[in-house]
């Protein structure tokens, strides 16, 4: 769609209720403006569309016969704009949207999510699993967890969890390559994630390599967390990740650490939702389920 031929969206409304009323003034008292306004409005559609919608009379106006075909064909899809406009409202009172990276929807949220339904059975939760930032106005979101340093003015913030990152790979997978410490991972594949993108960082804190080293080590690269993990597990390489997306496959026995070596991180999750937006009341509940479910 080409924004350039749309009209006026305000004039539309505007000329809707004069040809309804074939009057300014009652027009004008439907809409809560002014008969001059009614009338600057219809002008502006008029000098857009280039021809004449209405005759003037003393007391009344009579849409001309162009401005009657005009109606015609916009009324349907101003209704279909109110109906749809209606729906989402609706769906806003009893709903909430949250948008968050999908590691943390599939490992974090989706084996809780029951928990926050049974409490909360007449809320709809929408959930949007993208690193891809989002707008909130634009996209109906109500709240985000995203993985950042929490500074965004337009946000209010609040942390949910500080990050913290560890090597990680299978048991079979640190015997075969005898891990040990750090300058071990010389002769490992690394996998890389996108939300944890801190392998040079670690290097430099933990082992003795040159970067001209750590740098040529085999390397995959995940778009999610999630199949980084996987991938560990299943004997493909070291993952560098965090206890909250690995829990799992830790409690299992899958994944383990082969030494202790734990970066913390300037960033971490953090609840996100616009300042200037007051949130409706499933975007609290479900904000202040969260904050109970991380405390």
């Amino acid at each position: 769609m080409n924004n350039s031929d749309l009209p006026p969206l305000r004039a539309l409304v505007v000329f809707e209720a004069t040809v309804r009323h074939s009057s300014f003034k009652l027009a004008a008292g439907e809409l809560h403006l002014t008969p001059g306004a009614v009338g600057q409005q219809v002008r502006k559609l008029e000098q857009w569309l280039g021809q004449s919608l209405f005759y003037r009379m003393p007391r009344q106006v009579k849409v001309t016969d162009a401005g009657m075909d005009y109606y015609r064909q916009i009324v349907p899809a101003l209704e279909q704009i109110s109906s749809a406009s209606r729906s989402a409202r609706k769906r806003r009172h009893k709903g909430v949207s949250v948008t968050m990276v999908p590691s943390m929807a599939a490992k974090w949220l989706a084996p809780r999510l029951n928990d926050f339904v049974s409490q909360h059975p007449n809320i709809d939760v929408h959930i949007s699993a993208t690193h891809v930032s989002v707008n909130f106005a634009q996209e109906g979101i109500d709240l985000g967890i995203r993985h950042c340093d929490g500074k965004d003015p337009a946000f209010e913030s609040v942390l949910l969890l500080a990050d913290e990152v560890r090597v990680l790979c299978s048991p079979q997978y640190a015997a075969e390559q005898q891990l040990q410490c750090a300058d071990d991972l010389c002769r490992t594949t690394l996998l890389h994630t996108s939300i944890h993108q801190a392998w040079g960082e670690w290097f430099e804190r933990f082992s003795t390599l040159p970067s001209s080293v750590y740098e040529q080590i085999h390397s995959i690269w995940f778009d999610q967390g999630v199949l980084a993990i996987d991938a560990a597990r299943r004997n493909q390489g070291v993952v560098l990740t965090n206890e909250l997306l690995a829990r799992d496959e830790l409690e299992s026995g899958e994944l383990i650490e082969p030494f202790q070596a734990r970066m913390p991180l300037q960033r971490g999750y953090y609840l996100i939702y616009p300042k200037r937006k007051p949130l409706s009341p499933a975007a609290e509940a479900f904000r202040d389920w969260l904050l109970e479910a991380f405390r």
